[in-house]
């Protein structure tokens, strides 16, 4: 049989201009030249549609496509239960300072106000402080949930090549 060298992909052409030594006892030339121009049109109707997909392909962009959607959700239940935890923290937080800051001003009812500056402005408590502080942290911890919750939502935009249909490879 002649056709192109190993290193080559066989071609449309190469199926149909393949020659075999004819010898007794052989197959039926009309029935091999028939099943090579068959091979060779669909060849080349596959060269023609690269982007086509075989039925095994697209079984396996869905399951990965499905496994995906499951894994966003997850991380999106995740990072939903984390900001709620992380809201009820800030409000019992925000709780217990405000009830230290009105026992506070209940103890400090004898000591004189401070003067206000210019602005109507009494100086700043240690308290309120703290509070700025703590929102400052905050939204530090929560910008940090948001940059990984997109980093995730980003791999997955990233899907893997669906791979080829393994009786291919093992046949």
């Amino acid at each position: 049989m002649s056709t192109a060298s190993p290193e080559d992909r066989i071609s449309p052409s190469d199926i149909r201009n393949a020659s075999f030594e004819v010898i007794d006892r052989g197959y039926d030339q009309h029935a091999v030249h028939e099943f090579l121009r068959a091979v060779a049109e669909q060849l080349e109707a596959d060269q023609r549609q690269p982007g086509a997909v075989s039925p095994a392909a697209k079984d396996e962009m869905v399951k990965v496509i499905t496994q995906a959607q499951i894994l966003a959700e997850k991380f999106v239940a995740e990072a939903e239960q984390y900001s709620k935890d992380l809201v009820a923290s800030a409000r019992a937080q925000y709780g217990e300072i405000l009830r230290r800051a009105e026992d506070s001003v209940a103890t400090r009812q004898a000591v004189p106000a401070p003067e206000a500056t210019a602005d109507g402005y009494i100086s700043p408590i240690q308290e309120i402080e703290y509070v700025r502080t703590y929102t400052k942290v905050a939204q530090v911890q929560l910008r940090a949930v948001i940059d990984a919750l997109a980093e995730q939502v980003d791999r997955l935009g990233d899907l893997p090549v669906a791979r080829t249909d393994r009786r291919n490879e093992n046949g």
